[in-house]
């Protein structure tokens, strides 16, 4: 008769779970939630990192004519000290997407700076007013007689833009004008490369920059102050 060696194991052992009366407390006793996870320490200290409050810019107001808009918070320039305005009228008027002069287009740079309390002045070619679409509101206006009508004029105008300096010049005042003066600038230097003012239009609004020789020249305030 063969004998089994083999070792008893666990599995011929008794089953600790037989017979195994299981009480009514033990099955409805709750399970203990898991513990939670400890943050680590680079979570801890981002949570008590502190930002700098972001500050609201300051809203602008602007001018008390609902078509212009004040590009300046406020100039800040005593009365007696405001520089006179010189508008040039035939490169102002002028609409380079419709090629039309546009008598409204004067009026509002006219009344942009009569609005922030300068003497505004308007000069043109006296052609001009036979060209304007539009009824023309009532501002000061001077003609300049003598001066050829060409095509280009609104753009290059040596005849009136050495007018329109020399008056600059002899009035200490400002000019609002997009011309380069690429032709005329010589005889006043000093006039175009600090006195003059650019703009834009924007659906028939207009836009005066803070800037209108750029961060590396005078800002708007520096020029209107005498």
């Amino acid at each position: 008769m063969a004998i089994n060696a083999r070792k008893p194991s666990g599995r011929d052992g008794p089953n600790p779970f037989v017979n195994r009366k299981i009480t009514r407390n033990q099955r409805n006793a709750t399970k203990r939630p898991a513990p939670k996870a400890q943050p680590s320490r680079s979570h801890r200290s981002a949570s008590l990192r502190t930002y700098p409050k972001k500050h609201s810019r300051r809203s602008i107001p602007s001018s008390p004519f609902h078509h212009t808009r004040a590009a300046i918070t406020d100039l800040d320039i005593p009365l007696d000290s405001r520089r006179p305005v010189l508008i040039d009228g035939e490169n102002v008027a002028y609409n380079d997407i419709s090629s039309e002069y546009v008598a409204n287009r004067i009026y509002q740079a006219y009344q942009w700076f009569a609005a922030n309390g300068h003497r505004a002045l308007v000069l043109c070619p006296d052609y001009l007013l036979a060209k304007l679409s539009g009824q023309t509101p009532h501002m000061p206006i001077e003609l300049i007689t003598d001066i050829p009508d060409e095509r280009e004029n609104h753009a290059t105008n040596v005849a009136f833009e050495l007018t329109l300096l020399q008056r600059a010049a002899d009035e200490q005042a400002a000019i609002v004008s997009e011309r380069s003066f690429a032709s005329s600038y010589h005889s006043h230097i000093d006039v175009v490369q600090n006195r003059v003012v650019g703009f834009t239009f924007f659906r028939e609004s207009i836009f005066i920059p803070v800037d209108p020789y750029g961060r590396a020249g005078p800002w708007l305030r520096e020029i209107l102050r005498k």
